[in-house]
């Protein structure tokens, strides 16, 4: 039996989708969920190794020592007191107290980057970025994520693997580590 892995593109809201990507073996799938109470119930049925969130798992506002490592290597981190993010830094934190797993977070923008990949835009660049991921990594989607968050969700399922396999570097400290695959 192998091990499994899953991602999330945390949404600020639950009226919004996040996305959630599976990985087991080497294939994936991704799908969209809208309440914790939905993720925590899935995540709690397929019992992954390791989950990486795109979120920021912390309950203080403000600028973390892994956002600045985040800006000092050259991305555009939001920082936890804007508005929009004390939300999802919000929800993330406590998404994350609510499953009993080992929960990390990521930073899907560094992980493009760090894997050579244009960012997508839009939707209508999923299926390129998606290939590319497949293509890097050897994991095959059974089908092609339907959103950008499902694809973000894909990328932070990655790096929950590397993780898991021990190929991923924390960037930051007490108040906050942020996870990325090692660079080849």
């Amino acid at each position: 039996m192998s091990l499994i892995f899953m991602g999330i593109d945390l949404s600020a809201y639950e009226r919004k989708p996040s996305g959630v990507c599976v990985i087991e073996g080497e294939e994936a799938y991704t799908l969209g969920l809208n309440s914790d109470d939905e993720i925590v119930s899935f995540a709690e049925r397929i019992g992954p190794s390791v989950i990486a969130i795109d979120a920021p798992l912390t309950d203080k506002p403000e600028l973390r020592n892994c956002d600045r490592i985040m800006m000092r290597m050259g991305f555009r981190v939001l920082p936890p007191n804007f508005s929009h993010m004390r939300k999802l830094s919000e929800r993330g934190f406590l998404l994350s107290k609510k499953l009993n797993f080992e929960v990390i977070e990521t930073f899907p923008t560094a992980v493009y980057k760090i894997m050579g990949i244009r960012k997508p835009r839009n939707k209508r660049e999923v299926p390129e970025a998606a290939r590319r991921l497949e293509e890097i990594t050897g994991i095959r989607l059974i089908r092609e994520p339907r959103s950008l968050d499902e694809l973000d969700s894909f990328v932070c399922a990655i790096v929950a693997r590397e993780k898991g396999r021990g190929r991923a570097v924390a960037y930051g400290d007490s108040s906050g580590l942020i996870f990325l695959p090692k660079i080849p």
